[in-house]
């Protein structure tokens, strides 16, 4: 796994499809983790897409916190939608890196993309409320 951090650590732009290749592979949990960190210290948008794809797999849960810490530093907005339902999940990491993420863009975010998240705000807070799905909604109105 040491290797996996000096990709990242060099931010070797030529090592991100080989790491995306880890991620969508992997099958342990330390192994994604640290290849999502090298990621996202290498900061290439073409990770934004398997990132997204990963978060996705109800397999990968336990990794969710580190995937969107991942996307940190990257252009995510377009998936903004997968992301902001996150808010309302059971692991309290993934419920404030998912509302993080948000919260960075929120202002930058198209009409159509406020609308779409507004929906799935109201969507995921009637099934699980919680006061970030509240602060979210409040984001949207600035």
């Amino acid at each position: 796994m040491t290797r996996i951090a000096e990709l990242g650590e060099k931010r070797d732009q030529s090592s991100v499809e080989f790491l995306i290749d880890i991620l969508t592979e992997a099958k342990n949990a330390l192994v994604r983790n640290q290849v999502a960190i090298a990621l996202k210290d290498i900061g290439d948008n073409r990770a934004v897409y398997p990132l997204i794809e990963a978060l996705s797999n109800a397999q990968l849960r336990r990794s969710r916190g580190t995937l969107l810490y991942a996307m940190e530093e990257m252009h995510y907005e377009p998936h903004i939608e997968i992301i902001v339902a996150l808010i309302g999940d059971t692991s309290l990491e993934v419920r404030l890196q998912s509302f993080l993420l948000f919260e960075k863009v929120a202002d930058k975010l198209s009409e159509q993309q406020k609308q779409v998240c507004k929906n799935v705000i109201l969507q995921c807070k009637a099934v699980s409320p919680n006061e970030m799905f509240d602060e979210a909604l409040a984001l949207l109105k600035k």
